[in-house]
């Protein structure tokens, strides 16, 4: 199935211990819960559907563009504490939609 990839927001911070990624989030642009999204980078590529959102340790379902919000990541099972693939400062999220 075909789909398109909307770049949403860029990752800001990540925290490896919660594995949630500080995402900011492009004017003009929305992120809520049940997104199915990607995050990218030079060495990262997660795909997965968006969980849980905070904005200032408090959940949300939705944020829009200007807002800094915490992400909760699925990382991959991996033999190594933490593996290479884990979203970094600079990362662009993109929200994917199926045509």
């Amino acid at each position: 199935m075909a789909h398109t990839e909307i770049e949403v927001g860029r990752v800001t911070d990540f925290f490896q211990k919660i594995c949630v990624a500080a995402v900011k989030i492009h004017a003009g642009q929305a992120l809520k819960v049940g997104d199915r999204i990607c995050i990218r980078g030079p060495h990262t590529y997660i795909e997965q559907t968006v969980e849980s959102l905070e904005v200032d340790h408090k959940a949300v379902t939705e944020v829009g563009g200007g807002s800094e919000v915490g992400l909760l990541v699925t990382l991959p099972q991996a033999e190594e504490e933490w593996p290479a693939n884990i979203p970094r400062n600079g990362n662009t999220v993109h929200r994917i939609q199926e045509e």
